[in-house]
């Protein structure tokens, strides 16, 4: 008996110290802890010249969220048939912002139009609510509705390869087409609460061989499912709300669904107010069409409870939008621009270095950013004023720069933060600190010429060919094609 106690203790002492490893392998990086703590302590409501006017604003997608809730969504939207038009309405949707007489557009719309006229006939009409799980499992087993999945998740690709992302932006938003607010909501709700008890998989549709199409067989890029919103944000997040920080959300998703995922996910009681996309509504439900004049923020009461806020954002909040929608939004309401930023991709350059209010900044590191990508650029950045300028929170501020925080991730299972500023990215074991050898160059060379943060942003934002005659780099870096420069918005 003696012995099998023995045998139990150091059985429990195992699994005890295996559990403490595997947690000593989650959670925000020491580099990102210290700098939250500092900058509630340096900007927050016990601050010397603190005046209520302090606020921050995050991306929510893949920053806030490890992954998108509108790919999570339009995943569960396209299982559950989960839409609020007829064949003819769909055909308008799908049609709108594209030239149909370019990149084989027409033949898009009009595979994926018949294959849902055929499953309308057998299983519609559709509503927002989507198929009880008997329809459901009925229907995805008809090899029309994986003719309608498949190529309506790789047209979304085709419509992100081929267009501006003043197009690719919005088309998306069509999807929810006919539905109430309070509907896109509940779908968006639904999916987030459903995929973050998923564990992160790679999902790949397949249109039929047997059917016949126009475009033949096609085969959509693989999709992950699951999505999370970790403990470590939940807690920053409180802890600027607690701290006399507003927080706010500026996302290029569905104003309905951010709202939602915000509420999904626990994070109501932080939440100051949200920024997205503003769908046009027409008697009650949502048209085709984006909403430039009239789409406003929304202001969080709690309990999922929203309200329209007086200052309407006029843009589509990505990339020089995401400026724009703060400057409309929320700078008349604080007297001044954000103080915080947190971003992951090219999206959310333009807002993280433009305003030269902005004190910190975490970049969500996705170990696939090149230097032609905005976050490939931050990537780098933010190790070389680690490791070469030897910042923190208060030397940056006191040069008068920004503190970008490289934060790295765990993709797999669950989906974690990781105590560096390396990833694990999905279906890999070992962390990724940058996409290629090209940011290594990069950061090569801006330790070899000494550069300052603004000189960094300065020069490489703007995109330029490896051949061109002011490349000194000798390699294709940068995403934009003008870029109103580091710290230059008042």
């Amino acid at each position: 008996m003696k012995k099998l106690i023995s045998i139990l203790l150091a059985l429990a002492m195992i699994l005890s110290l295996s559990a403490c490893a595997q947690n000593e392998e989650e959670g925000f990086s020491k580099q990102t802890k210290q700098a939250v703590a500092d900058f509630v302590t340096m900007y927050g409501k016990d601050s010397e010249g603190y005046n209520g006017n302090a606020y921050v604003v995050s991306d929510f997608d893949n920053t806030t969220s490890v992954f998108d809730i509108t790919y999570q969504t339009i995943a569960y939207q396209l299982e559950h048939m989960a839409f609020a038009m007829n064949p003819d309405e769909l055909k308008v949707a799908l049609s709108s912002e594209l030239n149909l007489k370019a990149d084989d557009n027409a033949l898009w719309v009009a595979d994926t139009t018949v294959a849902y006229a055929k499953l309308w006939a057998k299983y519609g009409p559709f509503t927002a609510k989507g198929a009880d799980e008997e329809t459901m499992k009925t229907m995805q087993s008809d090899p029309w509705w994986m003719e309608f999945a498949a190529k309506m998740r790789a047209f979304l690709y085709h419509v992100e390869d081929t267009t501006p992302e003043e197009v690719n932006y919005v088309w998306i938003l069509y999807w929810f087409s006919g539905m109430k607010p309070e509907e896109v909501y509940d779908l968006f709700y639904r999916s987030c609460s459903e995929n973050e008890k998923v564990e992160t998989e790679l999902v790949q549709w397949t249109s039929p061989k047997e059917i016949p199409s126009k475009l033949g067989v096609i085969e959509c890029d693989p999709f992950q499912r699951g999505i999370s919103v970790t403990q470590d944000v939940k807690d920053m997040f409180k802890k600027f709300h607690d701290g006399g920080i507003d927080v706010w959300i500026c996302s290029a998703s569905h104003l309905d669904g951010v709202c939602a995922a915000v509420d999904a996910f626990g994070l109501s009681d932080s939440i100051t107010g949200v920024i997205a996309m503003t769908q046009t509504l027409k008697n009650g439900v949502y048209a085709p069409s984006y909403d430039y004049k009239t789409g406003y923020p929304r202001e969080n009461l709690g309990d999922g409870k929203w309200q329209p806020s007086k200052l309407a954002i006029k843009a589509m909040p990505g990339l020089e939008g995401k400026v724009t929608a703060i400057e409309n939004a929320l700078v008349p309401r604080y007297g001044c621009g954000p103080l915080a930023g947190f971003m992951d991709s090219s999206g959310d350059f333009n807002f993280c270095t433009e305003f030269n209010s902005m004190k910190f900044v975490i970049c969500y590191n996705r170990a696939n950013r090149k230097i032609t990508e905005g976050a490939g650029l931050i990537a780098v950045l933010a190790v070389y004023q680690k490791d070469t300028l030897g910042y923190d929170l208060k030397k940056a501020n006191e040069a008068g720069d920004t503190y970008y925080v490289l934060q790295g991730r765990n993709e797999n299972g669950l989906r974690t933060m990781r105590p560096s500023n390396e990833t694990i990215r999905l279906g890999e074991t070992q962390p990724q600190l940058f996409a290629n050898e090209d940011n290594e160059a990069l950061l090569k060379y801006a330790v070899d010429n000494s550069m300052t943060t603004a000189d960094f942003l300065n020069t490489f934002a703007i995109s330029t060919e490896a051949d061109s005659t002011n490349n000194k780099l000798g390699l294709a870096y940068g995403h934009l094609e003008t870029y109103r420069g580091y710290h230059s918005v008042k």
